[in-house]
C-alpha cells in the first residue's frame, strides 16, 4: 500500500489504532514549516506511530537499506527537539569498518573529528555540514563513541544510535542503561549488514527484541518496502 491504509498497532495485548500524524521540519531561522515527512507504506505507518509516542522510551527500528529507518529517526529526533520534548540528541556509533574494506588507520584531530565520518548519515538528513556544527555549538548535539559511554547519566535526551547491528548484547545493555530522567533510547539496525563476526555471534538486536517485547516501555517495528528511489531497491534484487 502507499501508506493511506487504516493500520493497527499491538498495546498492552490490545489493537489500537496507529497515529498516522506527520512528521514536521521547521526552519530554526524564521519558524516556518520547511519539510513535512507523512508515512508512504503501513510500516512506515506504525513507525511514526512509534516515533510520537514518548510513552515509550526505547524505540527500535529494523529493516533493509532505503527502508527509511535513520531517515525517520533523526527527522522525528529534530521535530521532538522544536516541539521541547527532550533537550538534546546524544549521538552515538561504534566505530566499525566496514566489512572487506581496510582500516583506515589513526585518523587525525580531536574526538569529534574522528567522529565526523561516522556522523555522515545525521548530516545527510539534517542537510548540511554547518546546521550539524551549530546544533553541536549550542549544545543540541552530542556525538560520543560508544567506547566513552560507560558511567554516564544521560537525562532529557534521545540517545540514538544508527547500525546498532554492529552492537553486541553488552554494548545495547550499556546505552540502555545511559538513559536517566527525561531520556530515551531510539535504534535502528539491519542484521543483514553486520560487520563483524562478534556481532553475528552475539545477536544483539534479536536479542532485545526477544528479551524486551511486550514490555510497554519498548517498541519495535521492522520496516519492509525501499522508499529510497527505484535505483536504489535494485539493491534487494542482487540477493
Amino acid at each position: 500500500g502507499d501508506g493511506s491504509e487504516l493500520v493497527y498497532r499491538m498495546r498492552g495485548g490490545k489493537l489500537e489504532k496507529a497515529n498516522r500524524a506527520p512528521i514536521k521540519i521547521n526552519d530554526p531561522k524564521d519558524g516556518r514549516v520547511r519539510k513535512v515527512y507523512n508515512p508512504r507504506n503501513p510500516e512506515q505507518v506504525c513507525a511514526f506511530d512509534l516515533l510520537h509516542d514518548d510513552s515509550v522510551t526505547v524505540k527500535l527500528l529494523t529493516g533493509s537499506w532505503g527502508t527509511g529507518k535513520t531517515v525517520l529517526l533523526v527527522t522525528a529526533a529534530l521535530e521532538a527537539l522544536r516541539e521541547k520534548r527532550y533537550g538534546k540528541i546524544v549521538w552515538i556509533r561504534n566505530n566499525v569498518d566496514l566489512r572487506g574494506t581496510k582500516d583506515m588507520g589513526a585518523l587525525p584531530g580531536d574526538a569529534l573529528e574522528k567522529l565526523w565520518p561516522y556522523l555522515g548519515p545525521f548530516v545527510d538528513h539534517v542537510g548540511e555540514r554547518t546546521k550539524v556544527e551549530r546544533m553541536i555549538k549550542e549544545g543540541q548535539l552530542e556525538v560520543e563513541p560508544l567506547q566513552s559511554l560507560r558511567g554516564r547519566n544521560i537525562e532529557n535526551a534521545i540517545i540514538m544510535c544508527s547500525e546498532a547491528e554492529n552492537l553486541t548484547k553488552e554494548h545495547l545493555q550499556l546505552i540502555i542503561a545511559r538513559a536517566a530522567e527525561g531520556s530515551a533510547v531510539w535504534l535502528d539496525g539491519d542484521t543483514r549488514q553486520r560487520d563483524k563476526a562478534a556481532f553475528e555471534k552475539s545477536k544483539g538486536l534479536e536479542t532485545m527484541v526477544e528479551k524486551l517485547a511486550g514490555d510497554p516501555l519498548f517498541g519495535h517495528v521492522k520496516l519492509i518496502k525501499s522508499e529510497r528511489s527505484p535505483t536504489a531497491a535494485l539493491a534487494d534484487r542482487m540477493d
